[in-house]
This record gives C-alpha cells, sequence and structure tokens, in this order.
C-alpha cells in the first residue's frame, strides 16, 4: 500500500493507526523523509528512491475546503484541513505550527529511528513573497540539501537560517551562483569570492562542522571545504581548480594540524576545459607501493545514504601512491584518476598498512 494511504488511513482510529505501525515496522525502518519546496512551493513531503520519490503529503498555502474528500483534524493542538488532489494536501495558517505538527505525526506513525531531511532551492522571482529558504527546525532533521543557483543570492538570510539550526549530519549544497549579497547588503561578484571566502563563509560556518558533505562549487577555493572541513567524509565537484589548495590540504593533514577526523575525499573537476587532474603526488611526498605488490583497497560505509538502494560504502580507492600523517603514522590512499582526486584515510599505521601487502 502507497505511503500517501497508510498516512491517511491512520486517521481512522487509534487502533487501525497501531495496527499500521506494527504490521509496518520492519518496512518503515528503512526508509528516509523529504520535506522539498520544489523551489517556491509550500513543501511536500516524499520518499526518495531512485528515480521518483514515494508522495505521503503536500502543504497548500490556500484553503484545501472547496476540494472534494476534505476534512479538519485537531492535530497536536492545531486545526488543519485535509483534502485531496493527487496526492494528500494538508492547510493552515500560519504554516509552521502545521508542518511542526503534522511533522510530530509523522514521528509517532512511522518511527523515532527514521531520518528527516530537507531540500530548499534558491526561489524565482515569482515566489518571493513566500520565505526565501525553507528551514524549519524539525525533530530528527538530519540533513539538508541547498541549492544556491541564481543570479544573486542573499546569504544574510541564508546564514541566519543556518545558525538558528542544529548542526546536521550531511549537508548538501550547490553554490554555482554568479553573484551574491553579503551579510552588509554589499553585491560580490564571482571574481571575488576568492578574497572574500571567508567573509562569505566563516571558518565557524555550520556546512564545515557536519559529518559528511557534497558540494558543487564553481571555485575550489569557496567555500573553503579543504581548509575548514572538520567532519569525516567530502566530496567536492569544482569548475575551477588550483594545486596550491589541494597541496595545502594534504600538508595539513599529514602535519596533524588538522583533518583529524577525515576519512574519505574526492574532488571532481566538472564542466571547464575538461583537462584531466593536475599531477601533483611529487608535491605533496606521496610513497610508493613496490609495483610487484597488489596495492589493498580503501572503502568505508558512507554516512549520507541518498535513497533505499543506493550504495552503502564510498567508491574504492586502489592506489599505488599513499601519504602518511606525523602525529600518529596513519596513512591515507591518494589516487588521481582522470578528472577525479581521491583520498582515503586507513585505520592503520604505516607499518601495519605495509603488511598488508605480505
Amino acid at each position: 500500500m502507497e505511503y500517501s494511504n497508510l498516512f491517511l488511513l491512520s486517521f481512522v482510529s487509534e487502533n487501525l493507526k497501531k495496527i499500521i505501525e506494527s504490521s509496518q515496522i520492519t518496512r518503515f525502518k528503512t526508509i528516509k523523509i523529504v520535506y522539498d519546496d520544489f523551489g517556491g512551493d509550500p513543501p511536500c513531503v516524499y520518499i526518495p528512491n531512485r528515480y521518483q520519490g514515494n508522495m505521503i503529503l503536500k502543504f497548500a498555502d490556500y484553503p484545501v475546503r472547496n476540494l472534494n474528500k476534505c476534512f479538519r483534524l485537531n492535530l497536536n493542538g492545531t486545526m488543519i484541513d485535509f483534502g485531496f488532489f493527487i496526492c494528500p494536501l494538508a492547510y493552515g495558517h500560519p504554516s509552521e505550527p502545521v508542518i511542526e505538527s503534522i511533522h510530530n505525526y509523522f514521528l509517532d506513525l512511522f518511527g523515532s529511528s527514521v531520518e528527516y531531511r530537507c531540500i530548499t532551492r534558491d526561489k524565482l522571482e515569482g515566489f518571493l513573497s513566500r520565505p526565501r529558504w525553507f528551514f524549519t527546525p524539525l525533530q530528527n532533521l538530519s540533513a539538508i540539501i541547498i541549492s544556491c543557483n541564481g543570479y544573486k543570492e542573499d546569504m544574510k538570510e541564508l546564514w541566519n537560517n543556518l545558525s538558528l539550526s542544529p548542526v546536521f549530519k550531511h549537508i548538501d549544497l550547490s553554490f554555482l551562483c554568479p553573484s551574491v549579497e553579503d551579510q552588509d547588503g554589499l553585491l560580490i561578484p564571482r571574481n571575488e569570492f576568492t578574497s572574500q571566502s571567508e567573509k562569505l563563509f566563516s571558518p565557524e560556518c555550520k556546512i564545515y562542522q557536519t559529518e559528511s558533505i557534497e558540494i558543487s562549487q564553481f571555485l575550489i577555493s569557496t567555500p573553503a571545504v579543504l581548509s575548514h572541513f572538520q567532519g569525516k567524509q567530502a566530496i567536492i565537484k569544482c569548475v575551477k581548480f588550483k594545486s596550491s589548495y589541494l597541496i595545502e590540504f594534504v600538508n595539513k593533514w599529514k602535519s596533524g594540524e588538522a583533518f583529524q577526523k577525515l576519512e574519505y575525499l574526492k574532488i571532481q573537476k566538472v564542466g571547464g576545459n575538461g583537462t584531466d587532474f593536475p599531477q601533483v603526488l611529487d608535491k605533496i611526498g606521496a610513497k610508493y607501493i613496490d609495483a610487484s605488490k597488489t596495492p589493498p583497497t580503501h572503502t568505508l560505509p558512507k554516512l549520507h545514504i541518498k535513497f533505499h538502494g543506493a550504495k552503502l560504502n564510498t567508491p574504492p580507492i586502489m592506489s599505488y601512491a599513499y601519504v602518511v600523517r606525523e602525529s600518529d603514522n596513519r596513512v591515507a590512499s591518494v589516487l588521481i584518476q582522470g578528472r577525479k582526486f581521491k583520498f582515503g584515510v586507513w585505520d592503520k599505521t604505516e607499518g601495519e598498512f605495509l603488511r598488508m601487502l605480505e
């Protein structure tokens, strides 16, 4: 049965709700639930899969009582009008208490172990009367996907929203806009992003504090993930890349100065002139496994699984090149492959790592 139907059936009676909870407990353990504003609309709620989402509910910013099959419920102290048009609709004003009340109902119905995510995109001009970014502090909200690809993004509004949110376990950020308004209202074009990087994304910014991050950015310098990331797994896609940032990153890791928790990093060049990744292995002091040996394969469980059925582990790294951290003699495999750079940290000293080859 569709999740939207289970959601509606759960309103019939408390006994039926308990039957749904008990009979679907195994199924519910595998799901992720997403709140998505689709770039301007009131958010909808769905369960992601590989090709399309299984819709549960859509919030409406208009009364739904003129629709067929409408009814009103007092849900967790909030009066909400429900209707049906393709999928269940929910309306109430103001909208935030409605979203929070339904979210608390989800926690009760689907279980508190379910992971919740939020997707918010830059709004089109016609939607500016609505909040530009959809951020609602909800229990168990562990991941957020943010799109900043408009012509002129308002960084003050974005960071004000982030500052009121907890530190997320995962952030997916697209920062490909050609210009931004900083927190003082000044316009900063893309060619000034590098010099203004720490003003746009301060070292204390919460995007650097997340456990895992996937980010698309025009310049490798902004945001400065290679300087300030404090988490475990990072994927960076960028158009403009400079080797100096990568060399500085590896040197900081080798010295033990930063990135102590890092497990996996991938940098991928996208767009641009299509050239391969620069050969920097000698510049980062890479060591090499004996060519007659077979290198071990580095892979780890992903901290963020996009949808049910997605691959559970990081892409394998099998490389003859590696670097060693001075502070604890830990090893990281390093691989340059076409337009990609991969960096995988082992939970082994250099001696333990080399004994794996015997």
